[in-house]
């Protein structure tokens, strides 16, 4: 009887071991780039002024493309724009692969439709980040520009689909205490609560990603959205209990509102040994 629990056990595993596998060959097949195009390739203008055109604005962002050293773009990602593969798109800007000094980079435009006149605001917040460790590294700026490290991995949500309980605790930890940086450092992400849009995952290594809504007006709530996002609440915590990673509900929550109140480290420390990590 042990050894057939054993054999079912063993193939369970293999067979998760297989999913993560295929998933991160299609995921990397999502993200994979080629076909570089120089910066003044016409098929490139929609997007470098998207989603309205002006020949002033693309003279302007053109030539802070050059400024900054990029040289080519290249089409690759999820999410496809006029039939050209972007890396990602949000309320203020889209983000495309992009190199520099011949080495790739993650390149975030301005979009003309913005609510904000420069990614200036957005720097300074990055660069906070930076200076917490948590993000991934800013390599220069201007007013419409951003470029960043370019962070080839998969998505939180596909990469705990084929991850084992180890490796999901280690995760969980690293994704907490890299919010509790945040925190300490005065900066709420506010988009945390949907984990799974703002965290990619490299060789294990969780990169807390697009710091656009960041705030430092507002009080700090990294911890507890990550958390509730990991363990209590959506997709990921889904998974997390179908790993048998299941989490006591009242004593998670009773620690996340005390450490909320009062975000030291020994309540954050409380809040780590209140969850499955």
């Amino acid at each position: 009887m042990q050894a057939s629990s054993k054999f079912i056990a063993e193939a369970a595993e293999k067979s998760r071991e297989l999913q993560r596998r295929l998933s991160a060959r299609l995921s990397r097949q999502s993200v994979s780039f080629s076909d570089e195009l120089d910066i003044r390739s016409p098929e490139l203008m929609p997007l470098i002024c998207y989603p309205r055109f002006s020949e002033s604005e693309y003279n302007d962002r053109i030539a802070e493309m050059e400024s900054l050293g990029v040289t080519s773009i290249s089409p690759g990602g999820r999410t496809t724009i006029n039939g050209f593969r972007v890396a990602g798109k949000g309320h203020v800007g889209l983000v495309l692969r992009a190199k520099i000094g011949g080495k790739a980079c993650a390149l975030k435009i301005r979009r003309v439709d913005a609510d904000r006149k420069s990614m200036d605001g957005e720097v300074r917040l990055h660069t906070m980040a930076n200076d917490a460790g948590v993000g991934p590294r800013l390599e220069g700026h201007s007013k419409n520009l951003i470029a960043m490290e370019f962070v080839d991995g998969y998505s939180i949500i596909d990469w705990v689909k084929g991850a084992t309980k180890d490796r999901l605790r280690k995760m969980a930890r690293l994704v907490l205490e890299q919010c509790y940086s945040l925190d300490r450092a005065g900066l709420d992400h506010g988009e945390l609560s949907r984990l799974n849009r703002h965290v990619i995952i490299v060789s294990d290594r969780p990169y807390i990603i697009d710091f656009e809504s960041a705030s430092t007006a507002r009080k700090t709530s990294n911890v507890t959205a990550a958390a509730q996002s990991i363990f209590l609440h959506g997709a990921i915590a889904e998974i997390m209990v179908k790993r048998t990673l299941q989490t006591d509900r009242e004593k998670a929550l009773t620690a996340l509102k005390t450490y909320k109140r009062d975000q030291t480290r020994t309540n954050f420390d409380a809040v780590l040994d209140s969850l499955p990590v």
